[in-house]
């Protein structure tokens, strides 16, 4: 899978991100992060603090997108179960918004992987029993990977308790990519996003990341300046 291009992995701490990434790779090469939120591009990872509101990192974000050599080729958005479907955290959807919406302008296929299934006798009907849930908060992915991350304690006879659902998720990851990856990346155009985002600095752009991120008024006074400096 070296060719595959580049992935964002977007998620919160502790939903198994540096997992997905050692799966993907097939050896350890990400550390588990602690207290910041882990976002991969290729195989070379970035930490951002959790919270989007945190310092105005849209802005960073931006920057760091643009930046990137060889366009994007996939979203990934990874959530834990274990947090319940019910209560869709804020963090999930604006991350969603920000990144598939308005960094992507849902040019590139987003896909959502769902941690913390190990207990479940079939982990894929977790996505079907929930995605009523997302749709209705507008997260639509083109395509969902049920899975664990761990293979769980020693049994007696050597074997791990989780271990046929965690070599179920090892194959889960590499088909839910190479099936949604773009061959072609999207690339950022920066002439017109600069343009477009001085031209109508106070218009629908920067309302969107406002709104999004449940900026407070100071905030977004700030926001501002910081974007008047790319």
């Amino acid at each position: 899978m070296s060719q595959i291009g580049n992935i964002i992995l977007v998620g919160e701490t502790g939903v198994g991100k540096s997992s997905i990434i050692n799966m993907i790779a097939g050896t350890k090469l990400a550390e588990t992060p602690d207290k910041e939120t882990a976002r991969t591009f290729g195989h070379h990872p970035y930490t951002l603090p959790d919270s989007m509101r945190e310092n105005l990192k849209v802005v960073e974000l931006y920057k760091l997108i643009t930046g990137l050599n060889g366009g994007i080729n996939l979203l990934m958005f990874c959530m834990s179960a274990a947090a319940g479907a019910q209560k869709i955290n804020n963090a999930v959807h604006q991350n969603w918004k920000i990144f598939s919406e308005i960094l992507c302008k849902k040019q590139v296929p987003s896909v959502l992987v769902v941690t913390g299934l190990e207990q479940e006798e079939n982990m894929d009907e977790w996505w079907w029993n929930n995605r009523r849930l997302f749709e209705d908060q507008g997260i639509r992915p083109d395509g969902t990977a049920c899975i664990t991350t761990i293979r769980g304690k020693t049994l007696r006879d050597g074997c791990r308790a989780y271990d046929e659902h965690y070599e179920k998720s090892q194959a889960k990851i590499p088909n839910l990519i190479l099936n949604r990856v773009l061959l072609r990346p999207w690339r950022v155009d920066k002439i017109n996003w600069f343009y477009e985002w001085t031209k109508i600095r106070e218009a629908k752009e920067i309302k969107k990341i406002v709104k999004a991120c449940g900026m407070s008024r100071e905030e977004t006074a700030r926001f501002k300046e910081e974007l008047a400096k790319i």
